[in-house]
């Protein structure tokens, strides 16, 4: 039996341990565990293998390519799975600091993922004008690599979103009505 400290050693094997707590039926390979992490090979493979002997992952070899999913039978999978969504997705302030550079934001919401709900439209909701694309992907594929999963996303120019809520725009709608957190808030909503 592994101990809690040999465990929880790394922020590495913590971000994995997100990953498949974030996509349970998924099997994924190591490149792309990686790539969706931004973690180098040479240090996923160790950890991946210290979870696969922990119990927490099984591997499995097809045509000599070895995937990697969350091992169901794992004796404290639910404990573990309970104690990652008790944790913030992400650090509120980094967020923040990375949204004020995507352009002139008027308003972020977060939900979903970052709220461990179920009960909402989007996991970051982004209105603004001079929306950067190149530093809106950086920050969302950076973010999604802290979270451990693929986020569910919407940008809208101010005037847009102005004409949707003025239409009762029933996406709009749901993102306020559902459980957020409003984390720039210059509408004054």
């Amino acid at each position: 039996m592994v101990t809690f400290e040999q465990f929880f050693n790394s922020e590495i094997k913590a971000r994995l341990i997100k990953f498949f707590i974030y996509n349970p039926e998924n099997s994924f390979e190591a490149k792309e565990i990686g790539a969706r992490l931004n973690l180098t090979p040479n240090s996923l493979k160790k950890h991946l293998q210290d979870l696969t002997d922990e119990g927490f992952l099984r591997s499995r070899s097809i045509k000599s390519v070895k995937s990697y999913s969350l091992e169901t039978k794992c004796s404290y999978l639910k404990e573990l799975r309970d104690l990652v969504l008790q944790f913030s997705a992400a650090s509120h302030t980094k967020l923040l600091k990375n949204i004020k550079k995507i352009g002139v934001v008027k308003l972020a919401i977060l939900g979903g993922v970052f709220l461990n709900t179920d009960k909402s439209r989007v996991d970051i909701f982004i209105v603004g004008d001079k929306i950067k694309e190149a530093q809106f992907n950086k920050f969302l594929k950076n973010l999604e690599a802290e979270v451990g999963k693929d986020l569910s996303y919407s940008t809208m120019s101010l005037s847009e979103f102005k004409y949707r809520m003025d239409m009762f725009d029933r996406f709009v709608r749901d993102v306020l009505e559902f459980p957020h957190e409003k984390i720039i808030n210059k509408l004054k909503l």
